[in-house]
């Protein structure tokens, strides 16, 4: 039991970072509040058809397509947890588990650089209470970037464990498989950012390496063949956001905002002492773990010696890649030059996030070179010790001190069609190509979104001439089919406007959700590639071979 005491430090450090759902009703930033009902109306979905769905019904419009284009794999799985029990629980849970999925992938990646015994717990410490990731959980309450950003380091050690072990273990392929999905279907803008920074940081490791690396190719195949199953297992999602991301109202990146958060002043802070603006709903707290930061620089320069070789490449890679994102965090002019599927960061202390994964890979590093220096190394290794400790303490007062923009969690949750007080969302997903036209027709064509779900409406329309007509359906033709009426165009808030044939009789519209021949295809894929990763699983268990 001695040897394992050290297992109680990540289980301290997440129910601590977890106390403010479980012991309060806080709503926190109004992104918060927001993701909590995106959740639960996901969940109301899920039971009543048995499955997820694509569209947001609501008094944002009919049939907006919200969860195809963002977060729908991750709303759906926890659509699934708040259905069972609650949307307090389902955002629990995903905390919990990407705390988890977080801390315990760097213990993983220490371990496997030769780091042991309770030494091995402090990058995984270091990561979860870093400023900017403390801040995703209540500050800016991101639940799916939160989410998303904690399944980079998963994808990074099963990865490296599957590439270096003799064997491929169930363990290693399953924790693949399941971050690769986690990652590709929960935040688009994380998806773009991290499959980049993970495919740099693979290429540092092969430069390396060379060698082995050509000597292990055909695991190297695996990697990529259950990264790949991963991917496929988001194809009902990924599809639509590729065929249709230039349809959509929004198409281009937003403009680079928030740059007071990450000047010199703020981010180079040991403190959590972030500025409050008073337009901005949230806390954010975007300082580097400087304290951490200049760990890892004196101890990397001074036991330079105790690090192998090849390891040595790896520094100075992650070096580079340190100064790299520095640059952009503190010069975010930069990113406009970047291709433009990288501009939508929005927020240049996003990029902090990928700063603090190489930062703590570089005190990995350190570590791995301490634990080769021996009682030399003693100090060093107590004073990293002092940093985590300190930086757990400054996150519980971070937490603590962020404010919430709703009474609780009963007003965000006190409707399943009309969004919470703090949604300030435009249509960004609604359709932007059709054309314009104005409606000949004054009386517009609404469908009743009510609190009893439905997958298709039917509306009565008086008799009367032909003509075009306003209505509340928010997308575009791809994604929906009509009888009755026939699209040809859009308003400017993007309704989508229908024409009608002449009639003496009351005309009667139906609309209900559709997918084009490749978005259906896609759905099939998602679920043959779930049926192969659970025939696969079940293949290794019955026909694997014992060591030896």
């Amino acid at each position: 039991m001695r040897a394992r005491w050290h297992w109680l430090i990540p289980a301290a450090v997440i129910a601590g970072l977890l106390y403010p759902i479980v012991f309060t009703d806080r709503t926190f930033a109004t992104d918060w509040g927001n993701h909590l009902w995106l959740i639960w109306v996901q969940g109301l979905s899920i039971e009543q058809f048995g499955e997820p769905t694509y569209f947001l019904q609501s008094t944002l419009g009919a049939f907006y397509p919200y969860y195809a284009f963002y977060g729908g794999t991750m709303y759906a799985l926890l659509g699934v947890v708040s259905w069972l029990s609650s949307p307090t629980v389902a955002v629990l849970v995903g905390y919990g588990l990407a705390l988890a999925a977080a801390y315990l992938s760097w213990t993983w990646i220490a371990r496997q650089a030769g780091v042991t015994g309770w030494r091995s717990q402090l990058p995984g410490c270091i990561a979860v209470t870093a400023p900017l990731a403390v801040s995703n959980l209540y500050g800016r309450g991101a639940i799916l970037e939160t989410i998303a950003t904690a399944a980079i380091p998963l994808v990074a050690a099963s990865a490296l464990s599957l590439f270096r072990e003799p064997r491929v273990r169930l363990r290693d392929a399953s924790l693949l498989v399941i971050g690769v999905v986690v990652l590709t279907g929960t935040h688009t803008l994380t998806l773009v950012w991290a499959l980049v920074f993970l495919l740099v940081c693979a290429a540092i490791l092969i430069a390396a390496n060379w060698r082995r690396a050509r000597a292990r190719a055909g695991r190297g195949l695996v990697v990529g063949g259950l990264a790949f199953l991963g991917l496929c297992v988001n194809a009902w999602i990924l599809a639509p956001l590729v065929l249709y991301r230039d349809r959509l109202a929004e198409r281009e990146p937003d403009p680079i905002l928030h740059t007071m958060f990450t000047e010199a002043g703020q981010l180079f802070s040991p403190f959590r002492d972030g500025i409050v603006v008073p337009y901005i709903k949230a806390d954010v707290n975007a300082q580097l773990p400087v304290l951490a930061l200049l760990w890892a620089l004196v101890c990397t320069a001074v036991f330079w010696r105790f690090i192998p070789a090849a390891t040595r490449w790896v520094a100075a890679g992650l070096l580079g890649v340190l100064g790299a994102f520095l640059l952009l965090i503190m010069s975010p002019g930069l990113i406009e030059d970047l291709p433009k599927v990288l501009t939508y960061i929005q927020f240049p202390y996003r990029l902090i996030t990928y700063f603090d994964l190489a930062l703590v890979g570089l005190v990995t590093i350190a570590l791995a070179a301490l634990q080769r220096a021996g009682s030399a190394a003693r100090l060093p290794v107590a004073l990293l010790a002092v940093v985590a400790a300190f930086s757990f303490g400054l996150s519980i007062d971070q937490n603590a001190s962020v404010r919430s923009w709703l009474e609780g969690r009963e007003e965000a949750l006190a409707s399943s069609v009309q969004p919470p007080p703090t949604w300030y969302a435009l249509l960004q997903y609604a359709d932007g190509v059709e054309s314009v036209v104005e409606p000949t027709l004054k009386q517009p064509l609404l469908f009743p979104v009510t609190e009893a779900r439905r997958r298709s409406y039917a509306v009565t329309f008086p008799p009367g001439p032909a003509g075009t007509v306003r209505t509340n359906i928010v997308t575009g033709p791809y994604m929906v089919e009509l009888s009755g009426a026939r699209p040809v165009g859009r308003t400017p808030e993007s309704e989508m406007v229908v024409t009608l044939p002449a009639s003496e009789r009351p005309r009667e519209v139906d609309v209900e959700a559709g997918r084009e021949p490749v978005v259906a295809a896609a759905g099939w894929l998602s679920i043959a590639s779930l049926v192969a990763a659970a025939l696969g699983a079940v293949a290794f268990v019955v026909f694997r071979r014992p060591p030896g």
